[in-house]
C-alpha cells in the first residue's frame, strides 16, 4: 500500500494515534516519577509505548472488524469500510508491534515483558471476552494501568513502589468511566453486535448515576490514599483537593444534562482533562 494522504488518514484511523499519544503520555509520566529528570531514555519509552499501542489498536480493529461492520459508529473505520485490506492491516499492526518492542527492549526486560504483556491483554484477553462477560472491562482496565509501570521501570524504579502503584490505581479506575459512558449512547449498538455489556440490565440513567458515584469514590479515595502513603507537599495535596472538588462539580453538571453528543463530548473531554491535569501535576512534583 503506498504512503500517500489517503493511506497515512486511514493508518492514522487504524491506530487511534489520539489515544496511543495519551498512552504513550501516561508512560512518560510514570518514568518522570522515578527519574525526577530528563534523559535520553525518555524518547525511547515514550516512542516504543506509542508504537505499541498504536499496533495493539491496529490488531484490535483486525480481530473486530466484523463486530464494526455491524455497528454504525464503527462500521466507517478502514476495514469494515472495505477502504483498507486487511492484509494491509496486518502488515500495519505487524511493523508497530515489532517496533515497539525493540524499543522498550532498549529500556530494559521488564519494560518489554510489560509491553508484551499489554499487547495480549488487550489483544486476546479483553477482546476474546468481550462477547461472552460484561466483566472483559476489567481486563481492558488493566491495559491503561500498565504503561505508567513500563515508564517508570524502564527509568530504574521497582515496579511494586507505592506511587507507581497509586498512580496505576489511578488509571485503572479511570478507564472504567470511559467504557460506561458509551454504553449511554450506543448501548444498543453494542448489543446488535454480540457484545456483553450492562446496557441489558442498567438504563441510560442508572448508568449515568453509577459513572457519576464511581468517579466521585474513585478520585476522593485516591486523593485520600495519596494523603497517606506519599509525602507530596502540602501546596500539592492542596492543588489536588481543589482540582477533585472543581472536577466533581462539572463533571455532575455535565452528566445531568439530556443525552447528546454533545453532552457526551464534553463529558470525556472532562474525565481526560483532569486525569492529564494529574499526571503535570505528579510530573512537577517529582521533578521540582
Amino acid at each position: 500500500m503506498a504512503i500517500n494522504r489517503s493511506s497515512a488518514t486511514m493508518i492514522a484511523e487504524l491506530t487511534k494515534w489520539k489515544l496511543s499519544l495519551a498512552v504513550a503520555f501516561s508512560s512518560v509520566t510514570g518514568y518522570l516519577i522515578f527519574a525526577a529528570g530528563l534523559d535520553r531514555g525518555l524518547p525511547l519509552v515514550a516512542a516504543g509505548v506509542f508504537l505499541l499501542s498504536s499496533g495493539a489498536s491496529a490488531l484490535n480493529q483486525y480481530t473486530e472488524r466484523r463486530s464494526d461492520a455491524l455497528m454504525p459508529r464503527t462500521a466507517g473505520r478502514p476495514l469494515p469500510s472495505g477502504r483498507m485490506t486487511t492484509l494491509s492491516a496486518i502488515g500495519v499492526a505487524t511493523v508497530l508491534l515489532v517496533s515497539g518492542c525493540l524499543l522498550l527492549g532498549f529500556s530494559g526486560r521488564l519494560p518489554f515483558l510489560l509491553g508484551l504483556v499489554n499487547v495480549l491483554l488487550y489483544n486476546v484477553i479483553y477482546t476474546g471476552l468481550k462477547k461472552r462477560t460484561t466483566l472483559a472491562i476489567v481486563p481492558g482496565a488493566l491495559v491503561g494501568a500498565i504503561p505508567p509501570v513500563i515508564g517508570y521501570t524502564a527509568a530504574g524504579g521497582d515496579a511494586t513502589d507505592t506511587v507507581i502503584m497509586l498512580f496505576a490505581l489511578f488509571m485503572f479506575l479511570w478507564q472504567m468511566p470511559h467504557f460506561w459512558l458509551l454504553l449511554v449512547r450506543y448501548g444498543s449498538e453494542y448489543e446488535k453486535a454480540g457484545i456483553k455489556t450492562l446496557y441489558g440490565t442498567m438504563d441510560g440513567v442508572k448508568i449515568k448515576r453509577l459513572v457519576f458515584i464511581w468517579v466521585v469514590t474513585s478520585s476522593l479515595a485516591l486523593w485520600i490514599l495519596v494523603g497517606l502513603l506519599i509525602p507530596l507537599p502540602a501546596v500539592a495535596n492542596a492543588m489536588l483537593l481543589i482540582l477533585n472538588i472543581a472536577f466533581i462539580f462539572l463533571f455532575g453538571k455535565i452528566i445531568s444534562l439530556p443525552e447528546s453528543e454533545k453532552r457526551s463530548k464534553h463529558a470525556f473531554i472532562l474525565l481526560n482533562s483532569f486525569s492529564i491535569v494529574v499526571m503535570v501535576i505528579l510530573m512537577a512534583v517529582f521533578n521540582l
